[in-house]
Order: structure tokens, then sequence, then C-alpha cells
């Protein structure tokens, strides 16, 4: 109908053509736990529009980390891939794992 653009590394349309966001997700994952994939699915289910298990499904999804769309914006700032995932990996925790 619309004729989205999409990307080769995610089946959302949502935020896709803005190259921080994988990024800035991957550090709010490592670091808080969460992304804001967890609060736009977590508005959702407030508003009845899903239930909790098609959150927790889609967020299953969402949250992993886009590794090509990453390195793509950091080759696009100058920075290495590898030393800035390294870095990201290293601060400390916010939350308690299970």
């Amino acid at each position: 109908m619309y004729d989205w653009e999409k990307a080769e590394d995610t089946t959302t349309t949502w935020r896709i053509g803005d190259g921080t966001a994988a990024f800035y997700n991957y550090i709010y994952q490592v670091v808080a736990g969460f992304t804001e994939h967890d609060t736009f699915r977590s508005n959702q289910i407030r508003e009845g529009q899903i239930t909790r298990e098609e959150a927790m499904a889609l967020v299953k999804q969402e949250n992993r980390p886009r590794y090509a769309n990453i390195k793509w914006y950091l080759d696009a700032l100058g920075l290495d891939f590898a030393d800035t995932i390294k870095t990201v990996n290293a601060i400390p925790r916010l939350y308690r794992e299970a």
C-alpha cells in the first residue's frame, strides 16, 4: 500500500532511516536492559492495542543487535566498530540479570 522502505536487518519499518537508532538502542540494551522498543510496546499494551505476550515476542526480535547497521553508522562517523562495541560492552550495567 505505502511501499515503505525496509532495512535488510529488521522486519520493522519503525525508525529504520535513523542511523543512530540501532546504535543507541544497543547501548540502552547493554547498559539499562531495555530499549525504546520496550517502551513503545509497553505503551501499546497500556492502550490495549496488543497483548503482553505479543509485545514480548516483538521486542525479542526488535531488540536483537543490528550490527550491520551499527557498523555502517560508526563507519560514517569514522569510529572503529570493534573498539566502539568493546567500549560500550565495558560500561557498568544499571541492572542485574536474573
